[in-house]
């Protein structure tokens, strides 16, 4: 059919094996925490790529990090034949209170949608106020609720009165790769 000839040539959405294939693949070394953002495109045999970021504790050797990605770059290529680019994100850890504010933002979002998550949290002190900064990939189901949903974090972490909370999300697509 026409669609599979030139959907190849268009990039294919990969599939969900191959996805869970190169997720568990990188999420099966110790130094790596996390990871979002990945994109795949399938251009057919042997022209598969792919990118994706990976958490590393900011703590962490830069060149062992380096190194850690360039090996899990060629597994991929040698295990899935896919060409791989990883970025690095270094990550806090070990801060209380940035690992507590990160699970309220959390939970606050997953009471709207037990599919949200978060990445890339950082708090940014203002003069009077906190900025809690941080990524959200979102299902295109819930597109419209962006500004809800970042309105309803930000009065139930305002709601006591006591430290000012400003929340700055970036939205994801989800479903993107």
């Amino acid at each position: 059919s026409a669609k599979e000839t030139v959907s190849p040539l268009l990039g294919a959405q990969a599939d969900e094996t191959m996805i869970r294939q190169l997720s568990e693949l990188i999420l099966s070394h110790d130094k790596i925490l996390g990871i979002h953002d990945l994109i795949v495109h399938d251009y057919g045999p042997g022209q598969r790529f792919a990118s994706m970021h990976v958490e590393m504790d900011q703590q962490a050797d830069p060149l062992v990090c380096h190194e850690l990605i360039d090996n899990l770059e060629r597994a991929c290529l040698r295990s899935y034949n896919v060409h791989l680019v990883l970025h690095y994100d270094p990550v806090v850890t070990g801060d209380a209170q940035l690992d507590r504010m990160r699970s309220v933002v959390l939970t606050l979002l997953q009471q709207q949608d037990e599919r949200i998550t978060i990445h890339d949290f950082r708090m940014v002190q203002g003069r009077r106020h906190m900025n809690l900064v941080f990524d959200v990939p979102l299902p295109n189901d819930l597109l419209g609720k962006k500004d809800a949903l970042r309105q309803y974090v930000e009065e139930a972490l305002n709601d006591d009165g006591q430290r000012q909370y400003h929340v700055k999300i970036t939205f994801d697509l989800a479903d993107f790769s």
